[in-house]
């Protein structure tokens, strides 16, 4: 008996796939950065979704494949997938072909492909996994990384930061350089498990030719004490998330804020909250002062974080949080970025935010003189008490 399909089954069934994938992205990615079939100036579609970050570029193209009565792929369709991916990136970087973008918070705008450093190809096969599987490809010298159903749903998941998934993605290109031998039993997040029980690094297989990772790694893995009580430390790290999808909210040049707080991985975005809610508990409990600053040094950027109620508009506290950081950019010399939050000292179920990102990669003997002379006016930071913390990622268990 013929079966009858609805005349935009297929096409529906690829855009309701396409959705799928944007919906996981946009959690690990955010909204501001991921753009849904961006488009050529005439209409067509480029591939169906761009990650954009900084200098970095990923293309996804998705398919909705089933298996055939021999447990295998189309070849010509998963071919077909690559053709496109390989496409994308040439009219992009070879090419240099516009490329309208747009998403629900950005505005219209052209991507400038000069600008990009790092390119990553991803082919999404969102079907049923077949038994044995290539989770890497190559078309036209171009690595492309191959994901299932499971491991999309698994990697954007377990990796739901840019910083975690790019490093996860250059990790498995530098393993597939060396040409080992390599077999897995089970799918990708097997690999993935590898990856994370070893620092995340492959460096463990170089003196291997012939490797063979076996089924279960994955489920090992979450069933480690150490694991499930990172998972459970991680909680807190997605109040940052919460702050970077409030960015666009209290800055003019909010991509730009949004961008410098998103670069943290998970574990540091878990220090980060940490620290600030826990400054802001201690303003939200303090009854004797109108405000409260607390300065946090990074490897390469040092971050401000204000608590202050105005009763007026924001004006005041926006010039005290500048202020803060332009004195941190003179105490911590070494980080050339400065990025600041002010809220307001009571937790409330809704708050306002505002945000200074200062980048100066010079500073001058004028600077320091105009801060020091700041410091004397305010007194910000002349005698500041210092505190100093540790977090471990997979926190030991007693």
């Amino acid at each position: 008996m013929n079966q009858s399909f609805p005349k935009d089954y297929f096409r529906l069934k690829g855009v309701k796939a396409e959705k799928v994938v944007h919906e996981l992205a946009t959690k690990t990615f955010f909204i501001d950065w991921c753009f849904l079939n961006p488009k050529f100036p005439n209409g067509k579609e480029l591939c169906d979704l761009l990650v954009i970050f900084d200098e970095i570029v990923i293309i996804w193209q998705i398919k909705d494949l089933k298996l055939d009565k021999d447990g295998k792929y189309n070849k010509a369709e998963v071919d077909k997938n690559l053709r496109q991916i390989a496409g994308a990136r040439r009219q992009l970087f070879d090419l240099k072909t516009p490329i309208r973008l747009q998403n629900a918070r950005r505005n219209e705008e052209i991507l400038d492909s000069s600008k990009i450093k790092q390119i990553f190809l991803i082919s999404v096969l969102l079907g049923e996994g077949e038994d044995f599987f290539s989770f890497i490809d190559e078309i036209k010298n171009n690595k492309v990384h191959v994901f299932t159903r499971d491991f999309t749903q698994i990697v954007l998941n377990e990796l739901d930061t840019v910083s975690d998934f790019i490093d996860y993605l250059k990790a498995k290109e530098l393993f597939i350089d060396t040409e080992k031998s390599l077999v897995i039993i089970g799918g990708e997040e097997e690999f993935l498990a590898f990856y994370l029980m070893n620092d995340r690094s492959f460096e463990r297989l170089n003196k291997a030719d012939h490797i063979m990772i076996q089924d279960g790694s994955w489920e090992h893995l979450q069933n480690k004490p150490e694991y499930k009580v990172k998972r459970k430390e991680d909680k807190i790290s997605y109040g940052w998330d919460s702050i970077i999808n409030r960015a666009h909210e209290g800055s003019e040049k909010y991509e730009l804020v949004a961008r410098e707080l998103a670069r943290p991985n998970r574990f540091q975005r878990r220090y980060l909250s940490k620290v600030f809610f826990e400054a802001h508990v201690f303003a939200h409990k303090d009854e004797e002062h109108d405000l409260l600053r607390r300065i946090m040094p990074a490897d390469d950027i040092t971050y401000c974080f204000l608590f202050q109620d105005d009763p007026e508009p924001r004006d005041k506290r926006k010039a005290m949080l500048a202020a803060i950081c332009w004195i941190a950019r003179g105490k911590y010399q070494k980080n050339k970025k400065v990025l600041g939050i002010a809220t307001e000292m009571k937790i409330r179920p809704t708050c306002s935010y505002d945000f200074v990102l200062m980048d100066l990669p010079t500073w001058t003997q004028e600077n320091q003189k105009n801060i020091e002379q700041l410091q004397k006016d305010t007194g910000i930071f002349v005698n500041p008490i210092v505190g100093y913390a540790h977090e471990d990622e997979y926190p030991k268990v007693n």
